[in-house]
């Protein structure tokens, strides 16, 4: 390449510098498009054995029936969220996504951020 357009050694390297920038570019937004999914992204069925709960992965999860280490996987919500979640809904069922701002501990700028990975399953 270097015989034929005749580039520098620093026409080269600023060549090397954009296309990698170009391609971490391309991975940036591969994976944020993937790691974040839309209120219509279908979640992957999950099930742990016979007589255990099935709860939806990977990325969504319903509040009802996933378990509360699956729930400690939300951003911002760790073991004594996870263990209110469980808690509520041994009493109330989910019917929205916004009824989790029912648990204490969970206000409107927590629901925002796990918004998102929530679905709540009509069974």
């Amino acid at each position: 390449m270097n015989n034929f357009f005749e580039f520098s050694k620093r026409q080269l390297q600023f060549i090397f510098f954009l296309a990698s920038i170009s391609v971490l570019a391309a991975v940036y937004l591969f994976v944020k498009a993937y790691a974040f999914p839309s209120e219509n992204s279908t979640g992957l069925e999950v099930f742990i054995g016979e007589n255990t709960p099935v709860f939806t992965g990977l990325f969504i999860v319903d509040p009802n029936t996933t378990p509360a280490d699956s729930l400690e996987l939300l951003p911002g919500i760790g073991r004594i969220l996870a263990d209110r979640i469980v808690e509520y809904r041994e009493e109330n069922k989910f019917v929205e996504t916004i009824d989790i701002t029912n648990v204490p501990g969970i206000g409107a700028r927590k629901y925002e951020k796990i918004k998102p990975y929530l679905k709540i399953s009509y069974r």
